[in-house]
This record gives C-alpha cells, structure tokens and sequence, in this order.
C-alpha cells in the first residue's frame, strides 16, 4: 500500500467534505429540504470517493494492485470513522446518539453508502484499471 498517497488523498477528501458539508447545509437544504440535502451530500462524497479510488489505482495498477487497494479502502473507512466521531463530538459538539443516527440507514440516512464506497471504491477502481 502506498501509505502516504493513500493519506494525502484522503485529506483532501475531508477538506472537500467539510466545504460539502457547508454548501448542501447552507445552500441546497434551503431549496430542497433537510433530507434532499443530505442525499445531495451523500452523492457528492461518492462522486469524490471514486474519484480518490481511481487516482490511488491508477498508481498502484500492478500485480500488488489488490492488497494495496484492500488496504487504502481499510485505511480510509476506519479514519472516516475515527475522524468522523472524534471531530463530530468534541470539536462541533454532537451528542452521541446525533453520530450514531447517522448509521441508521433503515431510517433513510445515507452515511454507511459513504462508508462502504470508501472502502470498495479502491477495489473497483484498481479492477477496472487492472483487468
């Protein structure tokens, strides 16, 4: 796995986030509502995540392209979720239980799509480029 490539790439996806986060809160919440705009949210991240995998895969192509995959899609899924708890809680102040809902998918939340992409972003991306 190429660590540092796999980190760099998904700090940018957090900063990217962040301004994502703004914009569907600020802006398309407003015209489409508290639910439009997280699923609004939602695809953006996606739309990135697969980008961030298609990048990572096109320099890791090769007969180690699996594992190295495997492992930036753990790598980026578990700290999503670190980030995710520890910025969420103590830095913006979310309860427990706010971070947890956002997991329930059966209640139309959409935030384990962003996860599981996350980590078979990579996988797809480095398939494609390796077949």
């Amino acid at each position: 796995m190429k660590l540092g490539l796999a980190l760099a790439l998904w700090l940018i996806a957090v900063v990217v986030a962040i301004g994502n986060g703004y914009v569907g809160d600020t802006y398309i919440a407003a015209r489409l509502g508290e639910y439009g705009g997280h699923a609004y949210k939602t695809v953006v991240l996606v739309v990135v995540i697969f980008v961030m995998g298609w990048l990572y895969a096109r320099r890791t192509q090769g007969a180690e392209w699996f594992g190295a995959a495997l492992g930036a899609g753990l790598l980026w899924l578990g700290l999503t979720i670190i980030f995710e708890f520890i910025f969420g809680h103590y830095v913006v102040g979310h309860s427990w239980d706010t971070l947890l809902a956002d997991y329930r998918i059966w209640q139309g939340r959409l935030w384990a799509l962003v996860l599981f992409f996350e980590l078979v972003s990579p996988l797809i991306m480095g398939w494609r480029l390796n077949r």
